[in-house]
This record gives structure tokens, C-alpha cells and sequence, in this order.
């Protein structure tokens, strides 16, 4: 009676341990970067016509770096990351970085003190390098289409 009372309650225990483990090291990042990623979709909703017409100021320019490095370092904290990438259809590794790598070319032209060409941003190519963004994490940038 004592070792059933005893192996029940090391299974209990042990279920929750490994479900802990799972939620703390697993779904709580993934959680983090899927929020992470929507707050892309939400920088570039709140502050679409500034950013596509090349009149964001250097502060805009500033919380857009952040966005960005947040997306990459939260998709470091996730273990195995091409696997659950694959099974949650998270963006894969490869066009993250494409992705981030556009999103540093907005970053440069959106200002028109910093862009290629000083006081005339590339309007055309911040709003291509958009859409190819949006393709690539699967967010949505502006309000177009559902």
C-alpha cells in the first residue's frame, strides 16, 4: 500500500516537473517571439505612412533597431528551432534573416538624413523591401488585404 501511495505521488511529481520543463523552455520563447513578431505587424501599422514616404525621424529609426534585434534574440531562446518552427509554421531560419535583412535596408532609407541618397529616400524600395518582408515572416505591414 505504501510503495503505491509512494509511486503515485513521484508520478505526479515528475509529470509536473517535465511540464514545467516544457512550458519554461519551449512555449514560453516561442510565445515571446510570436509576440515579438506582432510587434512588427504593430510598428509598421502604427507608422506606415512616415516609414514608406521616408520621413521617420531618428528616433523612429531607433525603435525600429530594437523591434528588429528583438525578433532575432527571441528566436535564439528557442531550443531546436528548425524543428518547432516546422510543426508551429514559425518562419524558418533562413528567411528570418532575409526578413531582418530587409528590415535593416527600411531602417536605413526611412530617414531622409540617412538614406542612400541624402534627402530623397528610395519611397519604391522601402515599400518592395515591405512586401517581401511580410511574404517572408508571414506578417501583416499595412492594411491591404486579408
Amino acid at each position: 500500500m505504501k510503495d503505491s501511495i509512494f509511486l503515485t505521488v513521484m508520478a505526479g511529481v515528475s509529470v509536473f516537473v517535465v511540464s514545467q520543463f516544457i512550458l519554461k523552455l519551449v512555449l514560453e520563447p516561442i510565445v515571446s517571439f510570436k509576440e515579438s513578431l506582432g510587434g512588427i505587424s504593430g510598428f509598421f501599422l502604427r507608422y506606415n505612412a512616415r516609414i514608406t514616404n521616408g520621413n521617420a525621424d531618428p528616433e523612429l529609426q531607433r525603435d525600429l533597431r530594437i523591434v528588429i534585434s528583438e525578433v532575432m534574440a527571441k528566436k535564439e531562446a528557442i531550443p531546436f528551432y528548425r524543428f518547432f518552427g516546422f510543426i508551429l509554421g514559425l518562419p524558418s531560419e533562413k528567411k528570418l534573416l532575409e526578413g531582418c535583412r530587409n528590415l535593416n535596408f527600411v531602417w536605413y532609407e526611412m530617414n531622409k538624413d540617412t538614406a542612400s541618397t541624402p534627402g530623397q529616400p528610395n519611397c519604391i524600395e522601402i515599400s518592395t523591401h515591405l512586401n517581401e518582408v511580410a511574404d517572408l515572416l508571414k506578417i501583416r505591414l499595412d492594411y491591404r488585404e486579408l
